[in-house]
């Protein structure tokens, strides 16, 4: 039995759908695929990504699927859950956890094909362990980045994670999540300031620019550079997993970088709205324990 998901987005979305389709192909027992195919194409109004997942310790076959499957229709959907129609195509409920994918028991000779973002840490929780020892670097961290983690494993750290560039610039997604504002970050540095004086803030940020001219207690701030290199968003997660507090934006990258975390009295401060869908309940996204204003 094969367990392909469909990886699409940025790094965070592409550990979604990697963590989802982990956790199924161990409990089932089949082989884990990735089909990449959705990176050799230019998506109008989608910002461009890179599949990064192989510069991580992650374990799976990458195939490319033409043409791609598409979401099942109401009658595959019943067809497929009484007859051995293979794949067995399974799409998510964006930020709903679907409890039928812990549970459906596939024929055996039928292969399991994910399509969607797959949201929610309800997912993969029991896979954690593995997940924290595949989601590192696989080449380590370059000179560049090294510098950064010996700061952050050396003081108080609170990672701040700051997203603008398509969130301000992209219409389609500034109307989905848009830009939190600089009084969210304000209210988080402030919580987190109370949690310990002492702190450090390493920020996160695809604007550099903004954080600098508007962000409070710059004495207390080291601002991540970002380098060059393709991967390196890969290593700038990584850091900010060893951060042992998180103010995070919404952003799937960010949510990972806190989830990451495996300090035992790591707090996490998290957007009360994910998204500008007034009416969305985040409790499938965001752990119980995460703070939320």
């Amino acid at each position: 039995m094969n367990i392909t998901t469909q990886i699409q987005g940025g790094l965070g979305n592409q550990l979604f759908q990697y963590a989802t389709a982990k956790a199924l192909s161990k409990r089932l027992q089949g082989q884990l695929r990735l089909d990449i195919e959705w990176f050799n194409h230019g998506w109008e109004d989608v910002t461009p990504r890179h599949f990064l997942l192989p510069d991580l310790r992650v374990q799976a076959q990458f195939i490319q699927i033409q043409p791609p499957n598409t979401p099942p229709k109401k009658w595959r959907r019943i067809l497929q859950s009484l007859l051995p129609i293979s794949p067995y195509i399974l799409k998510d409920r964006p930020y709903r956890f679907n409890s039928l994918i812990n549970r459906f028991k596939p024929y055996s000779n039928q292969d399991i094909y994910l399509t969607g973002y797959w949201q929610s840490f309800h997912y993969f929780d029991s896979t954690r362990a593995e997940l924290l020892d595949e989601i590192q670097p696989r080449d380590g961290l370059s000179a560049h980045y090294q510098a950064y983690l010996e700061k952050i494993q050396a003081s108080p750290s609170a990672m701040v994670h700051i997203r603008r560039g398509d969130y301000v610039h992209l219409p389609v997604a500034a109307k989905v999540h848009g830009f939190l504002g600089l009084d969210y970050y304000l209210e988080g540095i402030k919580l987190l300031l109370a949690k310990n004086p002492d702190i450090h803030f390493f920020v996160f940020s695809d604007d550099q620019e903004w954080a600098r001219n508007n962000l409070p207690h710059q004495e207390k701030i080291t601002f991540i550079e970002s380098s060059e290199d393709k991967a390196a968003p890969v290593e700038e997660l990584y850091l900010m997993s060893q951060c042992k507090m998180h103010l995070i934006a919404n952003s799937s990258l960010s949510w990972w970088g806190a989830w990451l975390c495996s300090n035992k009295n790591a707090y996490v401060i998290a957007p009360k709205k994910w998204t500008n869908d007034q009416n969305k309940s985040w409790d499938d996204l965001l752990p119980r324990q995460w703070q939320r204003i």
